[in-house]
C-alpha cells in the first residue's frame, strides 16, 4: 500500500473547502495527491490541472487507480456512506468528512467494513485541530480553570459578500436540502463541529440535550435552520453547555474563509478561557484569553489562520496511518459526537430533551 514511507491520497469531491483539506497533503513531507474525483466536469478539471493529478469522473475509476493509498471523500452527506464502504472494500485508508454519515446505522456499516479491510478510518473534523482551541485544551489540562463547569458557544453568521469566500450556489444547495444533508445546514453540517468542541473540555460524556432550532421555509423541499439554542448535561457531577446560532445577516464579520463569528468560552471553578475567533475574526482582539485569580493573559501569538486546523488534521491521517496508530477522532469518537448531533435534531423535532443512550 504505502509507497516507501508516503502517504497518496485520491481526492473526492473537488468543490470549495478542498481549497483547505488540500494544504495538509502539500505541506506535509510525507503526503502527496495523486488523483481527483468529481461528477461536474469543470470542477474536475480545474483541479486535476491545479494538482496536476489525474481527474476521474466516477469514484469506481479513482478506486481502481494503483497509485492511491488512501481517499479523503469531501462530497454531500448522502453519498458519504456507501463512498466509504467502497473505499474500504478497495483496501484504501480513509478520512472522511464530517458529518461522517445521516445516521448511526450507516455509520456502524462504515465502521464494520473498516474494520473488515484492515485500514485506518478517520472522520475528518477540523476545529478540534484549531491552534487556539488546542491551547485552551492545554490550559484546561493544565488547571488553569480548575474544573470545567461550562462549555459555551455561539455562532454568529454574518453578512454575505462583502467579506470572505465566494461560495458558489451549488456548494450550498445540498447543504439545505435535509434529504441531502441529514439535518440543518446549520446545526447538523457546521454543528457536527461545535458538538465535538463541547466534548473536548470535558471529559464525561455528554448525556442529554434539548434543542430550539427554528426553520425557514425556501420552498422545494429546502430549508435553513435558523436561529438555534442547543444546550446539554454532562453525566456525573452537574455541568452544562450549550451552542447558540444567531443569524446576524447584516453584521461585518472580516473573514478570509465563511463569514461566521464563532467563540467559545469555558468556564470553570476558579478561572476562564475565551477562544475569540475561528473562520472569522469579528474583533483586533487576541486569539485567546485566561482569567484567574485577577489576572489576565492574554495569548497574541498563537496561530489563528483557520485554514491551521485544516493542515494540523490532514497530518493526524497521514502520521496516524505511516505510524499504524488511531487518528485523534477515531470511529468510537466520532461516534459519539455524531449521535450527539442527531439528538438535537430529534429534540428540535419533537419538542422535547433526548437522552442520548437511547439513540443506540
Amino acid at each position: 500500500m504505502e509507497s516507501l514511507g508516503r502517504l497518496r491520497v485520491g481526492i473526492v469531491g473537488g468543490g470549495r473547502i478542498a481549497d483547505l483539506n488540500c494544504i495538509g497533503w502539500f505541506d506535509h513531507p510525507a503526503g502527496e495527491v495523486v488523483a481527483v474525483c468529481d461528477v461536474d466536469a469543470v470542477t474536475r478539471d480545474r483541479r486535476s490541472s491545479e494538482w496536476s493529478v489525474p481527474g476521474y469522473e466516477r469514484i469506481e475509476q479513482l478506486l481502481e487507480d494503483p497509485n492511491v493509498d488512501a481517499v479523503e471523500i469531501l462530497t454531500p452527506h448522502h453519498l458519504h456512506a456507501e463512498q466509504a464502504v467502497a473505499a474500504f472494500e478497495a483496501g484504501k485508508h480513509v478520512s472522511l468528512q464530517k458529518p461522517p454519515t445521516m445516521t448511526l446505522e450507516e455509520f456502524d456499516r462504515v465502521t464494520r467494513a473498516a474494520a473488515d479491510a484492515g485500514t485506518t478510518f478517520k472522520v475528518y473534523e477540523n476545529f478540534m485541530f484549531y491552534p487556539p482551541h488546542v491551547l485552551a485544551g492545554r490550559l484546561v489540562e493544565e488547571g488553569a480553570v480548575g474544573e470545567v463547569l461550562s462549555v459555551r458557544i455561539v455562532t454568529g453568521a454574518g453578512r454575505m459578500g462583502d467579506q470572505g469566500w465566494d461560495v458558489p450556489p451549488e456548494s450550498n444547495a445540498w447543504r439545505i436540502d435535509p434529504q441531502l444533508c441529514g439535518g440543518g445546514m446549520i446545526t447538523f453540517d457546521h454543528g457536527f463541529h461545535c458538538f465535538q468542541l463541547g466534548r473536548m473540555f470535558i471529559d464525561d460524556p455528554v448525556e442529554t440535550v434539548h434543542a430550539f432550532i427554528n426553520t425557514v421555509d425556501l420552498g422545494e423541499g429546502r430549508v435553513i435552520d435558523v436561529p438555534a439554542l442547543i444546550t446539554w448535561r454532562y453525566s456525573g457531577v452537574p455541568r452544562m453547555g450549550s451552542w447558540e446560532v444567531v443569524p446576524s445577516v447584516d453584521l461585518d464579520v472580516i473573514s478570509r474563509y465563511y463569514v461566521s463569528d464563532d467563540r467559545l468560552e469555558i468556564r470553570g471553578q476558579s478561572g476562564i478561557i475565551w477562544v475569540n475567533r475561528c473562520s472569522g475574526q469579528l474583533l483586533q482582539e487576541p486569539p485567546v484569553v485566561h482569567y484567574r485569580d485577577g489576572v489576565v493573559r492574554s495569548f497574541h501569538r498563537v496561530e489563528s489562520d483557520w485554514a491551521a486546523s485544516f493542515r494540523d488534521a490532514t497530518f493526524d491521517f497521514i502520521d496516524a496511518v505511516l505510524e499504524g496508530r488511531p487518528p485523534r477522532l477515531d470511529a468510537a469518537e466520532a461516534r459519539k459526537t455524531l449521535a450527539f448531533a442527531l439528538a438535537a435534531q430529534l429534540s428540535a423535532a419533537e419538542r422535547r430533551e433526548v437522552d442520548i443512550a437511547a439513540l443506540g
